[in-house]
């Protein structure tokens, strides 16, 4: 690619003989950006950097931003991003750009990355993120991501599909999926979630970017494939009711439950109140609803006569729980009949 000030631009595979350049890289780093990268001020030794030229030998990927004279001189690496390769299937992402090169550069970077890894077979790339990385989730967010659970609120742990720009579940099933959307991607109730075995995945819903599929007349891959749906608190605005409305149409048969609070919106359709005593009496409510969708078990066979104690006024409770009774196609069925029922590292600055 060409530069102004006769230079070009190189986008290319890393090789151990980036080594010295990769470590210059880093070494420009300024305290916040090596913060963001480390979470913490560590300065790698030559080891660390030696690793990152030889991914390709643990099975993962990398590529490096060259700037070059185009009349001869040393090629400066201005930008280098990897993945290595997870238990999962998927590649834990880590990125990292110059600070004269930030804007650009780091989605050109991503983007190639990306590129590698699909045509790898590896579906998915995760990362940890710190909240306070704003460059970084602005990143993710234009590519659109999948929120992992994780008990750390102060990072966020994301997942990026390769093959398209949904995220999609991994491929690896534990066991029941929940979908939690809302403008977090997070929900209150995740870890109590995982503590019962259950899958949990969050997207942050179309306050992202114009990318949702369902806003689009599209089923989500992400809700198509899980065994209930979360709504947790979610905005009064026209893009997340058309969102909540659309499921019943989407996604056929899958039960949606709405957590509202206090500020969040009214509730919509044949939405009801569960009034819970804890967060965990969400959870497990929840978990029947996911298990009898799994089942293939109408919810309001199994959980009618328990649920009628739990309707109150809606004025009374915190939490409203709306369910899509809607019957589904053969498609829909079949698919419930035959399915089968990270490690930390650094945030980067793009």
């Amino acid at each position: 690619m060409p530069l102004p000030g006769d230079r070009t631009l190189t986008i290319r595979l890393i090789g151990p003989a980036d080594v010295d350049g990769v470590e210059r890289l880093y070494a420009r780093l300024d305290d916040d950006s090596r913060y963001r990268r480390f979470f913490s001020l560590h300065r790698p030794d030559r080891d660390f950097f030696e690793r990152v030229v030889a991914v390709e030998a643990r099975g993962g990927a990398g590529i490096v931003a060259a700037v070059t004279p185009r009349r001869g001189g040393r090629a400066r690496l201005v930008g280098e991003a990897s993945y290595e390769p997870l238990a999962s299937g998927n590649g834990e992402l880590e990125i990292t750009v110059d600070a004269g090169w930030r804007g650009w550069l780091g989605p050109y970077l991503l983007d190639a990355l990306v590129e590698v890894a699909a045509s790898r077979g590896v579906p998915a790339l995760e990362a940890d993120i710190l909240m306070t990385n704003g460059p970084m989730l602005a990143l993710v967010r234009s590519r659109g991501y999948a929120v992992m659970p994780g008990q750390d609120w102060t990072v966020l742990r994301v997942s990026i599909g390769t093959e398209t720009r949904s995220p999609s579940w991994p491929s690896l099933r534990r066991g029941l999926r929940v979908l939690v959307e809302g403008p977090s991607g997070r929900w209150s109730g995740q870890e109590a979630a995982s503590e019962l075995g259950i899958d949990v995945l969050g997207c942050p819903g179309p306050t992202v970017n114009g990318r949702c599929p369902v806003l689009a007349g599209r089923p989500c891959p992400l809700a198509a494939a899980a065994d209930a749906i979360v709504i947790a608190h979610p905005p009064d605005s026209e893009a997340w009711q058309t969102l909540r409305s659309a499921h019943a149409e989407l996604h056929p048969g899958i039960p949606v439950c709405v957590v509202l609070d206090a500020r969040s919106a009214a509730p919509m359709g044949d939405e009801r109140v569960f009034r819970p005593e804890g967060r965990l009496d969400v959870v497990r409510f929840v978990e029947r609803l996911a298990r009898a969708h799994a089942d293939g078990v109408g919810d309001e066979d199994e959980d009618e006569d328990e649920d009628e104690d739990e309707v109150e006024d809606a004025g009374a409770s915190g939490v409203r729980v709306g369910r899509d009774d809607g019957e589904g196609g053969d498609e829909h069925a079949e698919r419930r009949r035959t399915r089968g029922g990270g490690r930390r590292t650094a945030a980067k600055p793009p």
